[in-house]
Parts: C-alpha cells; sequence; structure tokens
C-alpha cells in the first residue's frame, strides 16, 4: 500500500512515467511484462506489487493495453 510516508521515487505515477518514457524511447510497439518489470526494478528497485499498480495505474488512466499475446503496448500505438 502507498501512504503518505511512502518513497516518492515509488509512487505509480512516477514510475508509469518511466514506463511510458522507456517505452517511447526505444520505440517499442509491445514489451513483455517480465521485461518491462526488469526495467522497473533496476532503475527503483520497486517491489513487484508497487509494479503491478503501476501498471494498473496506467490501464485505467487509458496509457496502455494488454493485447491478445499478453504483452504491454501504447493504449495509443
Amino acid at each position: 500500500m502507498i501512504t503518505i510516508d511512502s518513497d516518492p521515487k515509488l509512487n505509480p505515477i512516477n514510475i508509469g512515467a518511466f514506463i511510458l518514457l522507456k517505452m517511447s524511447n526505444n520505440d517499442y510497439n509491445e514489451v513483455e511484462i517480465d521485461m518491462l518489470y526488469k526495467s522497473v526494478k533496476d532503475e527503483f528497485n520497486a517491489s513487484y506489487d508497487i509494479f503491478v499498480y503501476t501498471l494498473d495505474w496506467l490501464f485505467i488512466a487509458g496509457a496502455i493495453q494488454l493485447n491478445e499475446k499478453g504483452y504491454i503496448k501504447h493504449a495509443i500505438a
């Protein structure tokens, strides 16, 4: 759970911006969840729970989609 005392770097909005930037900088049409988590883990040392909260937030915001193969892709791509 994210609280007021949580590390601001581990905020889903901050991590979500990193994910979207990483996807756009590398021109990924789609990316495997495991590969994306490795990037987030390397950059933020974030738990898998925070990573999943971030993906939920991005999905609800309409920024990402999950395709039929189970890969993450930009919603606007």
